[in-house]
């Protein structure tokens, strides 16, 4: 049985997503994909467009096997969070062959993944040079982030290529495949159409940012063109029902969360006292989220780093337990959100070698796992509860909780 996987947010799934799924089954001989996938927050930390379990039916329909949902504290960390989080739970399956993701060259497929392991060897390395490099980018002021992409610029070719948010998330899935010496074989695939952050939506291939943006309502209009069948069905029934939320739609719980935790900010991931500080100087003249974390934000504390703390102080994402899971290799549990009925020589071939329990009933979580996988697993559920609490409170209708609903069996 040959498994490969793809880590992603499908928000919402696509036909650039579709034609990753399909290029690399094919041209790779795979039998089933495993889709790692953030829950109901993103890694920029805003809520995803559409829920989970909407976002895992539409991955499903698209050609995917089997969907897992990466926790929260993972789903909105930085990149290097991100994908060591993600990197770890594929690991632990001991099931995964490959691991494929989207790139943005003119290079070759092969080109480019020699240019990511040079870049990835340096971070893991990190010669003198390149720690001089980044102390003196950090000290002008830069975010980390940026500093370290300014770090790296001597050590590779086409610098330019690490803007690229599919090549940053590349470097560190590299970066954390070497560093836990796994087996799993990365597999870059072109990006098709589209760049992450483009606003076209007048072609097959439109980025999911530029997507979210042309939905205002369902119109003649909207870039159904660039949706794959079953992404289409799933906004018909459920659009203006079930979804879409908003960053604006949190702006009440977030006030209530702030107002509670003010004295005690830098308990939660990513926030340290400079940003700790800049929040409640800025949080004086509160209107919504969007307009305090523009109004908070500067050169070292960006705009992402800044939604990013504003999700771990809403959903109480504590820097004690994330570092607790970093000490523990990340991976406690693996959370089955959907699969297809034809995958189930799959699941038989995980529960057999995973050396994590694969959750199914939610009820039953406790009893699989340690202290802190507890603290994970609610975590996932309080994520969970807020978001469809402000999908109740938009739309009007009572959603299921995490212990009612189904997984998804197509």
């Amino acid at each position: 049985m040959k498994v490969g996987a793809i880590i992603a947010e499908y928000n919402p799934f696509h036909n650039g997503h579709k034609y990753q799924i399909e290029t690399f089954r094919n041209e790779q001989n795979i039998d089933y994909i495993i889709v790692i996938m953030s829950g109901d927050f993103t890694q920029r930390g805003e809520p995803a467009w559409m829920p989970k379990h909407l976002r895992a039916k539409a991955a499903l329909m698209g050609g995917a096997d089997l969907i897992l949902e990466l926790p929260v504290y993972y789903a909105t960390g930085s990149a290097q969070i991100f994908a060591e989080g993600a990197v770890a739970h594929l690991n632990a399956l001991n099931s995964v062959d490959t691991l494929c993701f989207g790139c943005e060259t003119e290079k070759s497929e092969t080109k480019h993944l020699e240019w990511i392991e040079t870049a990835a060897d340096v971070l893991l390395e990190e010669p003198k040079s390149f720690r001089e490099n980044l102390f003196v980018a950090l000290k002008s002021g830069l975010s980390y982030a940026a500093a370290r992409a300014k770090a790296l610029e001597s050590f590779i070719e086409t610098p330019e290529l690490l803007a690229m948010p599919n090549n940053i998330l590349a470097l560190e899935y590299i970066t954390a495949l070497r560093k836990t010496h796994s087996s799993i074989r990365p597999i870059p695939v072109r990006r098709k159409g589209e760049g992450y952050h483009s606003k076209k939506t007048d072609r097959t291939f439109a980025s999911a940012s530029a997507i979210r943006k042309a939905f205002p309502d369902i119109t003649p209009s909207a870039p159904w063109f660039s949706l794959p069948d079953g992404t289409q069905e799933i906004i018909k029934t459920h659009f203006n029902k079930d979804f879409p939320l908003m960053p604006e739609d949190f702006s009440a719980m977030f006030a209530s969360a702030f107002l509670r935790s003010a004295p005690n900010l830098n308990q939660y991931a990513d926030v340290t006292e400079e940003i700790s500080n800049r929040m409640i100087h800025y949080f004086k003249q509160y209107r919504t989220l969007d307009d305090f974390l523009l109004e908070t934000k500067n050169k070292s504390c960006t705009y992402s780093r800044l939604c990013r703390c504003a999700a771990h102080i809403l959903l109480e994402l504590r820097k004690d337990t994330l570092i607790q899971a970093k000490t523990d290799g990340f991976a406690y549990y693996a959370r089955i959100l959907g699969f297809r009925e034809k995958a189930s020589p799959l699941l038989g071939y995980l529960k057999k070698n995973t050396s994590i329990p694969l959750i199914t009933k939610m009820a039953s979580y406790p009893k699989h796992l340690s202290d802190n996988g507890c603290h994970l697993m609610e975590a996932d559920i309080r994520a969970a509860d807020y978001y469809r609490t402000a999908l109740q409170i938009k739309f009007g209708q009572t959603l299921k909780n995490e212990f009612n609903q189904e997984i998804i069996i197509l």
